[in-house]
């Protein structure tokens, strides 16, 4: 195996002197940024959170991690973070299809390609940090390079035999166990780490019942040093983690939303994901003379059945429909929905179905640094080369329920199917990326190739046998420059441009463009006796702008993947962030705030037939504002440490923001409010290896809204208290 990774190191890479002999090197991969140094210095944009920041709250929601993180737009959904919607720079946050994630590196979404939704999301309670790339600095990192990467590091192996158990329990019976061992001995090494998350939900059903989840993950990582030889070590890591969380579309009408935000009709008693996933991976890393190869092998595997409320049935209103304005002929259908009456017909019968899908994402992944010097210029290169494999098979089934006096569902008729196909997609990507240094300034030079062969299956749903199928090939160049200088010791000035592109997703026909933009940024960066700052203006303008019709943005069953194209557009901002660690005797205050400003406008006008951008049939007009984009979002945070404690406090401010687009002033019935939300936790070490901690999510315990879609307004999270402890050995 070993002459193997030669081979592709030398021959799909070009890695010269492969047969001289190693040298010394540092092979462990913790941070693909480089760490908080090296970001200083990046031609484009980058934010590590690492671990000590991760323990500051204890958060187990990577929307409220991202809280602090410039030019993140995110769309809460169910207040713990379960299915986050994460965009960056205005990238459509619905179910994060926008956003390149990773761990370790690694993609992590259930079929990045052939079905890019992210209904699995890992666990961040068992990461060690969280990195952010935007600008040119994302290029590397496909398939979706419009907006950015989101990277999760999970914790590595400890050099010396230890451990910590973290125990946590807050409201709502609010219970969290994790426990983790490792070391490295001689040459081998290992890390063992189980984690259960679990709470009863903080919302109450309409006549009783389940609004909780449970979470379970279990990881080991085993690695093995032949650094004596050729400089080489192999990491194996292998995990499983499952989820059953009785969890719904079915928000609440505004009038509902503000009596009781926290209440769940009757329609959704049955609702319930149920998923597992399982991950297996190995790492390969050697050096000769200084040039670092590091291969990947992997495979991820994730099954999940949602059986939750779809529509009515018949010729009923959507479900949108009913929820938005639950008046006049809706409102038969809206007290349907509570239980307050009966189904009286087919078209007041509710259709619940189980969106069953089995995903698999597989591939190899190789890439190479050479540093060296010529033309008198010093030179960072990095290469990379990547051939992926994903598919997802649906099978959805639905039935009639009626709803019954007393807000029970009862079951009308046999489940059948709905919809039953097959999506592949096979991509063979290679970047190359530059860095060119003169002196006090660097030159970043980067160019990124996709080429993709997708396939679509549909079969029939009655007899299962193959009904149609359609076969699709995209092949394209993203180039991209940035520049980093340095003006003093404390300040440096970056800028770059880079072509961003989004694949489409397959059994596209052929008036389907992929999304793709050109996109700009400018900013200055300073690092001194004021602390560390940073100031970034971003452009990007869409040649085409593309959405996915998906549950979680409404779309009908029959429309599930189905991809809009809506033309030009345009997305800007300002993105900021400064923190500062005072010293006032002998108190430490950690201070830092970050803000971004974002605008986006649709440059052409275009039908919304499905509703992937706003309501469905809806004319969209050439100057009217994305929807999901706040203008103005805020975080400022603030501590205090002395000795073995320390408090700290996190405020988010967010600006009114669309639920669908449109110009001028934003109607009651179109809009999400403003919202501010302040988190507090204290932590004390008592005694040598054991730490006291409490946090106090929402201390104010403020109502606000964090969308209305897929059906109905959904409110944040309220007041809730955890307390835990930390127990290293």
């Amino acid at each position: 195996m070993r002459h193997w990774f030669v081979v592709l190191g030398c021959s799909v890479l070009l890695l010269p002197d492969c047969a001289v002999a190693a040298e010394s090197a540092t092979l462990d991969k913790v941070y693909i940024t480089g760490g908080a140094e090296q970001i200083l210095t990046q031609p484009g944009s980058a934010t590590l959170i690492d671990q000590e920041q991760l323990e500051e709250f204890e958060y187990t929601d990577i929307h409220r991690i991202l809280m602090a993180v410039p030019g993140v737009n995110i769309q809460e959904e169910d207040g713990y973070g379960l299915r986050p919607n994460i965009g960056l720079r205005g990238t459509s946050p619905d179910r994060s299809k926008k956003v390149t994630l990773m761990e370790d590196g690694v993609l992590s979404g259930p079929a990045p390609y052939s079905a890019p939704a992210a209904y699995y999301f890992p666990n961040v309670s068992r990461m060690s940090a969280v990195e952010v790339f935007k600008g040119p600095s994302a290029i590397k990192y496909g398939p979706a390079t419009i907006g950015g990467a989101v990277n999760l590091v999970s914790r590595q192996i400890p050099f010396t035999a230890e451990g910590e158990a973290d125990i946590q329990f807050g409201d709502n019976n609010f219970q969290r166990y994790n426990l983790w061992y490792g070391e490295e001995r001689n040459k081998t090494g290992y890390l063992l780490e189980g984690l259960r998350v679990s709470s009863d939900g903080f919302k109450e059903l309409d006549g009783g019942g389940d609004t909780g989840f449970v979470r379970n993950d279990l990881n080991l990582k085993l690695s093995y040093d032949f650094r004596d030889k050729l400089n080489q070590k192999i990491i194996l890591k292998a995990g499983y983690s499952d989820e059953v969380s009785d969890e719904t579309y079915l928000g609440l009408t505004r009038d509902d939303l503000s009596a009781d935000p926290y209440r769940r009709y009757a329609a959704s008693a049955l609702d319930r994901m149920d998923w597992q996933h399982g991950a297996l991976s190995i790492n390969h890393s050697f050096d000769v003379r200084g040039h670092t190869v590091t291969t990947d092998i992997y495979r991820n595997t994730f099954a999940r059945d949602w059986f939750k409320i779809n529509s009515f049935g018949g010729n009923g209103p959507s479900l949108q429909a009913v929820l938005k304005d639950p008046t006049g002929i809706n409102e038969e259908f809206y007290r349907v929905l509570t239980g307050a009456q009966a189904s009286a017909n087919d078209n007041e019968q509710l259709l619940l179905g189980s969106n069953d899908r089995e995903y698999v994402s597989q591939g190899i992944q190789s890439r190479i640094t050479i540093a060296f010097d010529a033309f008198g210029l010093q030179h960072d290169l990095e290469a990379g080369v990547r051939l992926h494999n994903d598919y997802v098979e649906r099978q959805h089934t639905e039935a009639a329920y009626d709803m019954r006096v007393g807000g029970q569902l009862q079951q009308d008729g046999e489940m059948y199917t709905t919809l039953k196909n097959r999506s592949e997609a096979t991509a063979l990507a290679l970047y190359v990326q530059n860095n060119i240094t003169l002196d006090h300034t660097t030159v970043s030079l980067g160019l990124r190739s996709e080429q993709i062969s997708t396939e679509e299956k549909t079969y029939n749903n009655l007899s299962g046998t193959l009904s149609n199928a359609v076969e699709s090939s995209e092949s394209v160049l993203l180039p991209g420059v940035g520049i980093y200088s340095q003006l003093s010791p404390a300040s440096g000035v970056f800028a770059g441009i880079y072509r961003g592109y989004s694949a489409t997703t397959p059994g596209k026909d052929g008036t389907t463009d992929p999304e793709a933009s050109t996109n700009y940024e400018l900013g200055a960066r300073y690092l001194g006796d004021m602390g560390r700052a940073e100031v970034v203006a971003f452009f990007n303008d869409y040649t085409d702008l593309t959405g996915t019709c998906s549950f979680s943005n409404g779309c009908d069953n029959s429309l599930v993947d189905s991809q809009l194209n809506a033309g030009a557009a345009e997305v800007y901002g300002v993105e900021t962030g400064w923190s500062h660690r005072l010293m006032v005797q002998r108190f430490t205050i950690p201070l830092s705030l970050t803000y971004t400003y974002s605008k986006g406008e649709f440059a052409a006008s275009f039908s919304d037939a499905n509703g992937v951008f706003g309501d469905r049939n809806n004319d969209i007009q050439a100057g009217e504002s994305l929807a999901y984009l706040p203008e103005h979002r805020l975080n400022v945070q603030a501590g205090v440490e002395l000795g073995k404690l320390a408090v700290n406090i996190s405020t988010l401010y967010q600006s009114d923001m669309r639920d669908t687009p449109g110009k001028g002033t934003i109607p009651v019935s179109e809009r999400i409010d403003s919202y501010a939300v302040t988190d507090i936790s204290l932590r004390y070490a008592a005694v040598n290896n054991v730490e006291f901690y409490a946090t106090v999510d929402n201390v104010f315990d403020n109502d606000y809204v964090v969308a209305s879609k897929p059906y109905g307004y959904r409110p944040g999270k309220p007041q809730t208290i955890h307390g835990g402890i930390k127990v290293s050995f």
